[in-house]
């Protein structure tokens, strides 16, 4: 077999069989990424039972006032805010199934907008937080779920304003399983925001 045919058969081929390794990859990260977000669950909860030195929620000293937990509520607003992204970026991929042009561009461009909205609430979430990274158990634990749920957001950004120029350049005509792999890190990343939210409403 020449070079040229060789190279010419690399380059060619069957869509399914790119997107089938594509999702396997993606799936592999995601492996990765769902053990660390449940480790971090275990050591939350793991934490706060053990509660060593009271280092849990430091109470007042001299130094330092007591340290008082958030509401969890800015968490599950941002998780609701990712929840509408996850359904507006469905509905964009039921579109792009059935070769809607005016779905699918429509959907991921309000999906889009969900995440950049999402990322704005968890910045303020942990900027406006009245406490450093260093005061309590809680509060390391609390940081890391916000600075983890900032990056899978910041992520989310990226992937979206990608998937939405493709759509609007018209480049999911011949397949669609850019768009299905796209679903698969909404339904993560919404389902790691959940268990951020779901553990610091426990403090």
């Amino acid at each position: 077999m020449s070079v040229e045919t060789h190279s010419h058969n690399a380059h060619h081929e069957d869509p399914d069989v790119v997107g089938s390794r594509n999702r396997l990859g993606v799936i592999l990260i995601l492996v990765a990424d769902i053990a660390f977000a449940l480790s971090m669950v275990f050591v939350y909860f793991y934490l706060r039972a053990q509660n060593v030195n009271d280092m849990w929620l430091p109470k007042a000293t001299e130094e330092h006032a007591a340290i008082v937990a958030v509401s969890s509520s800015k968490a599950w607003t941002v998780t609701g805010i990712a929840a509408l992204g996850l359904l507006t970026h469905f509905y964009a991929l039921k579109g792009a199934r059935a070769h809607n042009d005016v779905q699918l561009k429509l959907g991921s461009l309000i999906a889009l907008l969900a995440s950049i909205t999402a990322i704005y609430f968890q910045y303020k979430t942990f900027a406006s937080a009245p406490f450093t990274f260093s005061d309590g158990a809680y509060v390391s634990c609390f940081y890391l779920f916000a600075v983890m749920n900032f990056v899978h957001l910041a992520l989310t950004v990226f992937i979206s304003i990608g998937n939405w120029n493709r759509a609007r350049l018209g480049l999911y005509s011949a397949n669609v399983w850019h768009v299905d792999i796209v679903n698969v890190w909404w339904v993560w990343m919404v389902v790691s925001s959940l268990l951020g939210a779901f553990c610091l409403s426990f403090p």
